[in-house]
């Protein structure tokens, strides 16, 4: 089994937690997250170390849990949005001489992940959306030029016969990976002007 370290879950656990007002408990959970994946990288026997990567709501969470929970390795949920919060987690992994490998979960469609992420019970600003999505594939583009040594799997999420589905995009080479990266770059104010 996995052991899974998730700033969602940690809000939970928070004093006058209520999911109307996530936002409020982010910083203190992601806080509390990035300590709990430091002692897990000490204590861990295990020698794999999944980052998970990817806006809210585009259904990371239940990747993990349906495809990567009952793997022999620590998970990290969070939506890496940050170049240097992920380059701090892979340091930290090759210094506790673990190896990282990175999943990465892309909307087939963001209006449905942007209605999903609206109706869902965990409140954020729609800021937090926009801002998540468009970093995240910023910072997944960086990692897979900075680290080619990294594993990178990209998931394709999509919703058909209303459930959730997941299919993994294959690319022959690195550098055809990075093609399409690129090609799926996009910015806050496009995600804004493509949701409205």
């Amino acid at each position: 089994m996995a052991t899974i370290v998730s700033a969602d879950e940690i809000k939970k656990t928070l004093p006058n937690y209520s999911p109307n007002r996530a936002e409020e408990f982010h910083h203190e959970s992601a806080r509390q997250a990035d300590k709990q994946f430091s002692r897990e990288l000490k204590i861990s026997k295990e020698q794999f170390v999944i980052l998970m990567n990817g806006g809210t709501a585009s259904g990371k969470t239940e990747f993990l849990v349906t495809h990567l929970a009952d793997e022999q390795c620590v998970i990290f949920d969070a939506t890496q949005s940050t170049v240097d919060g992920a380059q701090n987690k892979i340091r930290e992994i090759y210094h506790a001489k673990k190896k990282p490998i990175i999943y990465s979960v892309i909307p087939d469609d963001l209006n449905r992940a942007f209605n999903a992420f609206l109706n869902r019970d965990r409140k954020f600003s729609d800021t937090h959306f926009y801002r998540t999505h468009a970093k995240s594939r910023e910072t997944l583009l960086w990692a897979a030029k900075r680290y080619p040594d990294i594993e990178i799997n990209l998931i394709q999420s999509s919703y058909a016969n209303q459930k959730l589905q997941f299919s993994r995009l294959v690319f022959l080479n690195r550098n055809e990976l990075i093609q399409y990266l690129e090609s799926i770059q996009i910015s806050e104010t496009d995600i804004i002007t493509l949701l409205t």
